[in-house]
């Protein structure tokens, strides 16, 4: 069985179900779609600065930092040549309280993430077709 399902709704909607969970995904009305929710590109960056900012809470909560306040802004460009692809992701985590002897390894924590160290070491995608 597969992690999630992704399945198509109405125009450029689609509905993603992940473990009794539903989300849905479309365009802008400027991209033909009804804005019903996020873009993929917006998905992947929330899975980025998501597991970034779950690493940095769960290291500051192992050593008693607080993680009150702590949020992850994130943005990216799509690359002007072929393909069309996001060429770069910045990400700014706040975190109110960080004492400086700790700012080191939060940084370190957080580019040792699920998706970040996925990104940095791509893997092999597969993509195969049915016909039902």
């Amino acid at each position: 069985m597969a992690r999630l399902v992704v399945t198509h709704e109405d125009g450029a909607a689609f509905k993603v179900s992940c473990r009794g969970h539903e989300l849905m995904m479309d365009q802008p009305e400027s991209n033909n779609g009804k804005d019903l929710g996020p873009t993929p590109p917006e998905f992947f960056g929330a899975s980025m600065a998501g597991c970034v900012g779950y690493y940095v809470a769960r290291y500051c909560q192992q050593v008693g930092i607080s993680t009150e306040g702590l949020r992850v802004e994130c943005d990216w460009s799509v690359a002007e040549d072929s393909p069309r692809r996001i060429a770069n992701i910045s990400m700014l985590v706040h975190l109110p309280s960080l004492p400086e002897n700790r700012q080191k390894a939060v940084q370190k924590v957080a580019h040792s993430c699920l998706i970040h160290a996925t990104l940095m070491n791509a893997p092999e995608i597969e993509v195969d077709f049915t016909v039902a």
